[in-house]
Parts: C-alpha cells; sequence; structure tokens
C-alpha cells in the first residue's frame, strides 16, 4: 500500500471509530439542502483544508478538490499537479482495493452508504458528463477564491457556460451549528485541556525556559489525545510586569535561552485538538510570585469583557455587532480593545467561519455552534518604561451559542493563577 492510501485509510478509521454513520448522513444532507437552496446539483471544494470541510464531509483533510454531487457519489481528488507531484504511483485507486472507502465513509448499512470516489487526476471526474445529467446550468463553489489556473482551465473545457456560484457563506453556518455528537468531541477535547492545566504549576517555575515548558505542554497534549502541528501549546507571553509591558510575543525577546525568575508573568494558551479531531481553546495568566495590585485590576476587566461577549452569543447576534459592543464597553471603562479575530468558531482546525474581521462577521449565529472568546483588554503600565507603552491581557476561553448567551465549557476558574 503506498503512503496516501495509508493516511486515508488511518483517516476514515478514525472518522468511523468517533461518529456514528447517521452523523455522517446528517452533514451530507446539510449540505445538499444549502445546495438545492442555492440552485446548485454540483460543487467544487477548492480550499477544504483551512477549515477542515474536507475532513467534515470526506473523512480525510488531505485532499486537493473534493466534487459533491446533490444525489451522487463524491470525488476525492489528490491532483499531482496541484502539489506533492510523486507521491502517487498510479492513476487511481483499483477497484478491489477500495474496500470500505470505495462504499463508504463509515461503514454505513446499504441504505445509508455515502460514496467516495478516490482518484489523483482532476481529469478523471467527469465533470461535464456528470453536469450533463443533471441538466446544471450553474455550478456551486466552496472557496471559489482558492481556483488555480489548472483549475480553471480545467472547468473552461468540461463546463463552458455554466454559471460559477459561490455558496461558501451559505454552508459556513451549517457546519460552525454543532450536532450533539460533535459537541461530545469538543467535550473531550474541553477535559483534555483541563487536565494539562491541573499539570502546568508543577511545569511553570523559575529557572526554566520557555521552549523547556511548551516542548512539555505540548508532550502532554499529545498523549491525552492532541494531534497535528496546528495544535499550539504555547506561552503567549513571558516576562517581567514590574519591567515594564510583555504584550504578545515579547517575552520572546531572548527566547529560548532566557529562564523564568520570581516576578515574572507567564502566559499559556492551548488551542488543541482531541481523540476525534475537534479543536477546543484555554488561556491563562501565571505569576510567578504575588502579583501586583494593577494586575487584578486590568485582568477584572478582562474579565468583564469576556462576559460582556458571552451575555450576546445568542443565535441572531453577529460577531460584528458582539465586537462594536464589546469596544463601546471597553472604553467606557477606560481602556482599548485590539482588533484582532477574538470571535471564531472550533471545529477540525483552529477556526471556521463566521469570523470576526471577515466578510462573514456579519453572518447570524445560530444554536450551538461554538466560539472561542477572548477580547483583549489593552492599557499602559503605570510601571512602563517605554520600550513598549502598552500592553494586554484577556482569558481565553470556549463558548457554546444558546437562546440564554454563551455558555462556558471548562472549568478552569477564570483569576490569575499564582506560583509559589
Amino acid at each position: 500500500m503506498i503512503q496516501w492510501e495509508a493516511d486515508i485509510r488511518r483517516e476514515q478509521r478514525e472518522l468511523r471509530r468517533y461518529l456514528t454513520p447517521q452523523e455522517i448522513k446528517r452533514r451530507w444532507e446539510a449540505v445538499r439542502n444549502v445546495m438545492d437552496a442555492q440552485g446548485v446539483e454540483v460543487m467544487l471544494i477548492l480550499d477544504g483544508y483551512w477549515e477542515g470541510y474536507n475532513q467534515w464531509l470526506i473523512g480525510t483533510r488531505s485532499v486537493h478538490v473534493v466534487v459533491f454531487q446533490k444525489d451522487g457519489p463524491a470525488y476525492a481528488v489528490f491532483d499531482t499537479e496541484m502539489g506533492r507531484a510523486g507521491w502517487f504511483e498510479r492513476e487511481a485507486i483499483p477497484e478491489q482495493e477500495r474496500g470500505r472507502e470505495r462504499d463508504g465513509i463509515a461503514g454505513c448499512r446499504e441504505e445509508e452508504k455515502q460514496n467516495i470516489l478516490f482518484v489523483n487526476k482532476l481529469e478523471l471526474v467527469n465533470l461535464s458528463g456528470i453536469l450533463r445529467r443533471y441538466g446544471s446550468s450553474r455550478l456551486g463553489f466552496i472557496h471559489m477564491e482558492a481556483m488555480t489556473l489548472l483549475i480553471k482551465k480545467f472547468l473552461q473545457k468540461e463546463a463552458p457556460g455554466i454559471e460559477f456560484a459561490d455558496i461558501t457563506d451559505a454552508i459556513d453556518p451549517v457546519k460552525a451549528r454543532k450536532s450533539p455528537e460533535e459537541l461530545a468531541l469538543i467535550k473531550n477535547t474541553v477535559k483534555l485541556q483541563e487536565t494539562v492545566f491541573n499539570v502546568l504549576p508543577f511545569v511553570i517555575r523559575p529557572d526554566r525556559t520557555i521552549m523547556e515548558i511548551d516542548r512539555e505542554m505540548r508532550y502532554l497534549c499529545e498523549c491525552l489525545g492532541s494531534k497535528d502541528a496546528e495544535c499550539l501549546s504555547l506561552c503567549l507571553q513571558a516576562g517581567n510586569p514590574n519591567e515594564g509591558a510583555v504584550p504578545y510575543r515579547t517575552g520572546f525577546t531572548t527566547w529560548p535561552d532566557r529562564r523564568l525568575a520570581k516576578g515574572d508573568q507567564v502566559s499559556v494558551l492551548l488551542e488543541t485538538n482531541g481523540i476525534g479531531g475537534y479543536f477546543s481553546a484555554l488561556g491563562r495568566h501565571f505569576y510567578l510570585g504575588e502579583p501586583a495590585e494593577e494586575e487584578y485590576h486590568y485582568w477584572e476587566a478582562a474579565i468583564k469583557l469576556q462576559d460582556f461577549a458571552a451575555e450576546r452569543l445568542i443565535p441572531g447576534r453577529s460577531v460584528k455587532e458582539i465586537y462594536e459592543g464589546n469596544a463601546a464597553y471597553a472604553d467606557r471603562m477606560g481602556f482599548k480593545t485590539n482588533p484582532r479575530n477574538y470571535m471564531h468558531s472550533l471545529g477540525y482546525c483552529l477556526g471556521e467561519k463566521p469570523f470576526l474581521l471577515d466578510r462573514t462577521e456579519t453572518i447570524p449565529l445560530r444554536e450551538d455552534m461554538v466560539y472561542i472568546i477572548h477580547p483583549y483588554v489593552r492599557f499602559v503600565r503605570k510601571n512602563s518604561w517605554g520600550k513598549r507603552e502598552w500592553d494586554e491581557m484577556y482569558a481565553i476561553d470556549t463558548y457554546r451559542v444558546t437562546s440564554r448567551g454563551g455558555i462556558r465549557e471548562n472549568n478552569i476558574p477564570r483569576e490569575l493563577i499564582i506560583l509559589a
């Protein structure tokens, strides 16, 4: 078995292990309902890796293009001309070697099968024949902006005169709304991160370097089920607030040689997945010794901003509306908030849309979307010595959208963590 086949089989075994056939069927039907509403019988997923579209529908993030039909099989395309040249040893998986992957990604019963055909060239997909069968005059896309010259030439040949329709914004909120099975997987990741945080007081201590701490946190996460290079286990801030501002990554100036000492502040972020592949996020500030009184003042403001956002995390609102309210609230408290993307959904990747500061930021939220919320409190420390005058503080937590506002998923106390 060549490497790419082995990767597919491994990824799909995981999908079958952690999700029921009914969940896979639900996802396909949800997408097809959107396609029907958009007047599209055939759709191409051009950039399904970053937001996890390929994994969500096909069971693997390794493919380059997915051709998805309203009522027929999906084509997962590994195109050598799009990258990873030399990865393939033959045109396509022979019929006798496709096994269960040929018939279904979830080992479904006969009536529940979701057919997926794996090919290694886009030309092997008879797109013109598929479009003729439907009598289609409209071709749908997820992330049409990712179209390459090679794909464009293929479509000019296979689908001349066909109208192109980017239906990404219509499908994004459907994908971001989590099913009970998906929520259970996210809860598993939340428990993983809580376990790591309970160990951190033994990991973050004087005379250790940030590199040592980061490696140990990553190792702990991987032992508990996190995987992939996208999983972030980071000390985002490390420095002494009594010596000036320690904003984002400033403490890395002498990294990795600088060793922690009494009085240092260390800010930790876990954005990791768990068993089943779903991400969550958790972040707090750790202090080696008692922090100055002003630290509590800034932290209290950060919690108020997070609560303000969470209370408005209800169906029908948008992340843009919440951000603008947050910014005005911070002004009333005498602070500024940084215009960064501190609100995005979490799924098979670190972030999925609707995003803040993106064209999707006005899409109305839906029940059971899962969001990271960490509005920034930006301030100037009283003892700032001018190297960089402003600093920032924030709590990082994962919330679920409900009619009563955002519900925090973890049980780690929202307080400054003081290490002796």
